[in-house]
């Protein structure tokens, strides 16, 4: 048995109070003789014995009073019972082991460890604390949320020795999601009592718009099961305040011909109160450092670089930057791989050829898409392009392509149109631009069948903006798709100068079909949608000036050039992923059962095999946990394919949520709250189940207070 207040034992010496007074105010007997005392002998020596008992009966009650009261204020936990397997329960941990996790930890029982070290410390010593009979499970929360162990386990030697052996560098914390797993566990618990720990080190990035007021339904929901489980958060902080980081890298170009510059825009940012002054950035290639830069940094400011750099060999390479300075530094550098190719084979179909210069529907596009061929400069054009129109368009017209744009084409014939179908599903890449011939009933009959055709999505009709209105532009806003995130720099073109005065109404559907970019009338402008291995592109524009100005944009270039190499590098791995995501390859359907080898930027090696996965063959690997520069090669070849992987640059900025902003989260669900192992410690003893006595010794009190009163007056009468 163990005590929560133990100080407050010492309240039980007030037993001696009674004892004194009964025995201080105990009478002396004086004998006083006279003749007929013989015949009530008997009589009193019965009397005398009866009142002896319930003195002591008192005297026993009154010194009980105060020893119950002190162990009812210092509240007994019978320890017993765990031991013996009562009391058991099913504990849930919700861990965050996101990037800002590695960051220095703040506490000193584990001097130069990280929070997610010391994190996985305070749960080891919680699991052992746990009753026999108890279950454990782990749901690691960065990233896409994920179970430690198959199931709840009652080895529960079996969670730290997991949790010891797992790397930990994910995304950012999801905290719906994360709380969505963290149900799905507890249906699997075997204890009635059940548990649900939230370890982390609550970064405001992740939880601001909670302590802000925003709900997280799943664990609204989870707080409202039957029966209850307990919920605590236990908040693990970190003592660095001063971080620098690579928050963005862009590449101007996914693909590039030999000798063909690239260029790379890095902006630094830093995240706490302190200037910094020429801080190194150097560019590497291939492992090579190039040059060096210096940039200096005002407090929470940021700093745009540009590098450009040349690769006079095709096959992959890697292009990385890494800037020096701060102590924590997995978050200096970022990598990303470029293919350099001889030639990018586009095949431009036009459905309606002018009769004068740039009057063609495809006219524009075969100049954005080889510009120094277009302008007879020396320099060579990664693009090779093949204009046909509609009306002469041959089979093998489509050999040896890898994208094919659609500009203004009413609609496919016969052969052309199975054969365009069988391109992408191939992994070609096909990108289709509306116009005023385009046949918007066959579009929706034929080419979109109802999501089962390769076009993205249904067309309402036309639209368009009168001549007294304002056009429509693009809307601005933070671009995710691999494609236009160059653009979310101004300096990449100000998108907003195009003007749209006709469109098509595009209708998407489904999960597959993705925006790139809207018009301000909230409809969209390019969209995308996954078709067997390749991808189509529509646009809801045209590709020439007829229905606006887009191709009279100096971005329209870039535009192209980046929406033609992404489609054509579909099979291939992206330029960069971030960390805390599996590595997933499409690779050839002669590959299946393949094995490939996976080398990671330290040299270890784990070997994956080609699966099956729908209706293609993917080469995947476990969550990649830390960023560089990977290598996959097939059995057999000496040739392998670069992969990079980097840090999410949102988890960069490590200010942790205060203290009273967590407790205000945990009161608002009904939750506990803990700032340190030995505060959670002390909030568990309190409310393990069936453990604490207090309650029954509190109504063994009032029965002896009343008991004590009745007695009393029983003797008085006596």
């Amino acid at each position: 048995m163990t005590f929560l207040n133990i100080a407050l034992l010492a309240g039980g010496l007030t037993f001696l109070i009674p004892l004194l007074i009964h025995l201080l105010n105990k009478r002396k007997v004086v004998t006083v003789r006279w003749g007929a005392m013989h015949l009530l002998h008997e009589v009193i020596r019965q009397r005398k014995r009866k009142m002896k008992i319930e003195q002591l009966l008192l005297l026993i009650t009154r010194i009980s009073i105060p020893i119950v009261l002190a162990l009812c204020l210092a509240r007994p936990v019978l320890t017993a019972l765990r031991s013996l397997g009562m009391g058991s329960s099913s504990l849930v941990v919700m861990l965050d082991d996101s990037f800002s996790m590695r960051a220095p930890a703040a506490q000193t029982t584990l001097p130069g460890g990280t929070v997610i070290e010391q994190s996985r410390q305070d749960l080891q010593t919680i699991v052992n604390d746990l009753p026999k009979g108890s279950s454990a499970q782990v749901v690691l929360a960065g990233g896409t949320p994920r179970k430690l162990l198959d199931q709840a386990t009652t080895a529960l030697e079996l969670v730290p020795q997991k949790l010891g052996d797992l790397p930990s560098m994910s995304g950012p914390l999801a905290a719906n999601d994360a709380f969505q797993a963290v149900t799905s566990a507890l249906k699997d618990a075997p204890n009635a009592a059940r548990e649900v720990l939230v370890v982390s080190d609550f970064q405001e990035a992740d939880w601001k718009t909670v302590a802000e007021g925003a709900a997280i339904p799943a664990l609204e929901a989870l707080s409202k099961q039957e029966p209850r489980p307990q919920i605590t958060f236990l908040r693990v902080g970190s003592d660095l305040a001063e971080n620098l980081s690579i928050a963005s890298a862009d590449l101007s170009a996914l693909v590039a011909a030999e000798t063909q510059p690239i260029g790379l825009r890095v902006r630094i940012k830093n995240h706490g109160k302190r200037p910094w002054q020429d801080i190194p950035v150097h560019l590497e290639a291939d492992g090579a450092r190039l040059r060096t830069a210096r940039v200096s940094l005002a407090p929470e400011g940021e700093a745009v670089l540009s590098f450009t750099n040349a690769f006079d060999k095709v096959g992959d390479h890697s292009l990385s930057v890494r800037l020096e300075g701060d102590s924590f530094g997995d978050d200096n550098a970022f990598h990303s791989v470029v293919q350099v190719r001889n030639q990018l084979n586009v095949l431009l179909i036009d459905g309606n050829p002018g009769s004068a210069p740039l009057e063609g529907a495809t006219d524009f596009l075969e100049i954005a898409l080889t510009p120094h061929t277009a302008a007879a400069a020396s320099l060579k054009d990664l693009i090779r392009t093949k204009k046909v129109d509609l009306r002469k368009l041959r089979d093998d017209d489509l050999r040896g392509q890898e994208v094919i744009f659609m500009a203004d084409v009413q609609r496919l014939q016969g052969r052309v149109q199975s054969d365009i179908d069988k391109f992408v599903k191939e992994g070609g890449g096909l990108l289709v631009f509306a116009g005023p011939d385009c046949d918007l009933d066959w579009y929706n009959r034929e080419f979109y069948r109802k999501g089962e055709g390769p076009y993205p999505a249904s067309i309402k009709g036309y639209a368009r903006s009168e001549s007294d209105a304002a056009p429509a532009r693009i809307l601005l806003q933070r671009f995710t798709h691999p494609a236009a995130l160059y653009f979310n720099d101004a300096r990449g073109g100000r998108l907003q100068d195009a003007e749209f005065r006709h469109w098509i109404e595009l209708v998407p559907q489904g999960d597959q079909v993705q925006r790139i970019f809207s018009l301000d009338r909230n409809v969209p402008l390019i969209i995308e949608k996954k078709y067997g291995r390749g991808r189509v592109i529509a646009a809801a524009t045209t590709a020439n000036a007829v229905w606006g100005n887009l191709p009279l944009q100096p971005f329209f270039v870039p535009l192209m050039q980046r929406l033609t190499t992404y489609l054509a590098t579909e099979g291939s791995a992206p330029a960069w992923q971030l960390v805390g995501s599996p590595l997933r390859m499409t690779v050839k359907a002669a590959d299946l059962g393949a094995e490939f080898t996976l080398r990671d930027p330290t040299g270890q090696v784990q070997t994956l095999s080609a699966a099956k996965d729908g209706e293609n063959v993917v080469v995947q690997s476990p969550p990649v946990a830390q960023p560089g520069i990977f290598q996959l090669t097939r059995a057999g070849s000496d040739q392998p394919m670069l992969l990079a992987f980097n840090v999410d640059g949102t988890e960069s900025n490590l200010t942790p949520l205060p203290a009273a902003d967590v407790q205000k989260i945990a009161t608002r669900h009904e939750a506990g709250f803990a700032d340190t192992l030995q505060a959670y410690q002390a909030l568990d003893r309190t409310r393990r189940h069936g453990s604490e006595l207090w309650q029954p010794l509190l109504i063994a009190l009032l029965g002896l207070l009343f008991f004590e009163v009745l007695l009393q007056q029983r003797i008085a009468r006596g």
